[in-house]
């Protein structure tokens, strides 16, 4: 089977999953990967029709976990997002104390050496 009629073929499986990617079969035995999706395109760079049809079945995998872990990833970046305002509240107010600390500390070394 030609490329172009497995490609074909790839689409179908795609459609008929429901999966909105577009197939695109690319052999190309130098890439140091054997598929990715970029945007909304499922490309597959394996020359053996084989190793594509296993390719295509790990990237609609790997596209169907997304979706699952999806909430898990927007929950934790907005934790961190949450956390790291924190941290910069809380270093803002550390280097306003700063000087704070130097006049004190600087007053007070003044005023014992006034009263030695």
């Amino acid at each position: 089977m030609a490329n172009k009629q497995i490609q074909n073929v790839m689409q179908q499986a795609l459609d008929k999953l429901g999966i909105p990617l577009t197939v695109v079969l690319i052999p190309d035995p130098n890439r140091d990967k054997h598929g990715e999706i970029k945007a909304s395109t499922l490309f597959v760079y394996d020359k053996d029709q084989t190793e594509a049809w296993s390719t295509l079945t790990h990237e609609i995998f790997e596209f169907k976990l997304k979706q699952v872990t999806f909430v898990y990833r927007t929950i934790i970046n907005s934790l961190i997002e949450a956390l790291e305002k924190v941290a910069y509240t809380r270093k803002e107010q550390f280097l306003e104390f700063l000087p704070k600390l130097s006049k004190t500390i600087e007053e007070a070394k003044r005023l014992s050496a006034t009263e030695s």
